[in-house]
């Protein structure tokens, strides 16, 4: 089978009206807000963050910190690795800041932190185990982080599904594929968006050579969609069917309370 623009295209057709993702998420003021208090309720009726010191790596336009800190009395602090325009509206005890964790030269100065939280971030850190070891020194003895990461071998990798309506293309599509689709339809060239391989064992053996105690371990899928893969079965079937249908890793870790 070949695997160019014309199968791209015909896939796309046929997925039209079934996408994988029916509602991407919007950027707008609103929508921003509206998640950013779903996000920060969740973090306090679960994990009892209200009036904790939390860290959110990777906070973007800082929806989240700004609810924790002005409605759950949160000192909360956002770090990404670029400033965004929304965040000269940060409330008092919310504090953002562009830094990269990952990176070997110093961090500021942030302190311990209570509970770190990170969602949909992780999948684009080039060095997440120097993220994850950055995090595990932030946490106070006792202190828990949430980390939900897009894994590279699901469906949805890709990114792209705003015009990218089939499961996997980044799988089965090389990027120059990709660019080609993208000028066809009158964009700009576009690739899948870089996503690091980290597969689910290689976060778990991470957890534990850093020294984190893993609380809780979840995931969110998307059922495969058995035609399909059966139909591309000569790339499809070399990945195992576990990680095929498994978008988001959910893990809940804790910096052990008897360490320093």
């Amino acid at each position: 089978m070949k695997y160019d623009l014309a199968l791209f295209t015909r896939l796309n057709e046929e997925y039209r009206d079934r996408p994988l993702v029916p509602r991407p998420p919007v950027y707008d003021p609103v929508s921003l807000a509206g998640r950013g208090r779903k996000r920060a309720a969740g973090l306090v009726a679960k994990h009892r963050v209200a009036g904790r010191r939390v860290l959110e790596i990777g906070c973007g336009r800082g929806e989240v910190c700004r609810v924790l800190a002005a409605e759950h009395g949160c000192e909360a602090v956002g770090v990404d690795i670029r400033a965004y325009p929304e965040w000269a509206e940060a409330p008092s005890g919310a504090r953002l800041l562009a830094t990269d964790l990952s990176a070997p030269v110093a961090a500021p100065d942030l302190g311990r932190f209570d509970f770190i939280y990170s969602n949909a971030v992780f999948e684009h850190v080039r060095h997440p185990h120097a993220m994850l070891a950055k995090a595990f020194e932030l946490l106070r003895p006792g202190g828990r982080m949430l980390l939900s990461a897009n894994l590279y071998r699901g469906p949805k990798a890709s990114h792209r599904y705003r015009e990218v309506f089939f499961p996997w293309p980044h799988l089965l599509f090389s990027d120059e594929v990709f660019a080609e689709y993208y000028v066809s339809i009158g964009r700009p060239p576009a690739r899948p968006a870089w996503v690091n391989q980290l597969s689910v064992a290689d976060y778990c053996n991470y957890f534990g050579l850093i020294g984190f105690e893993l609380r809780e371990l979840g995931f969110s899928k998307t059922p495969i969609d058995e035609p399909f893969y059966q139909r591309f079965a000569d790339k499809l079937e070399r990945i195992p069917r576990f990680d095929l249908e498994r978008d988001f890793l959910i893990a809940l870790l804790e910096r052990p309370a008897g360490m320093p």
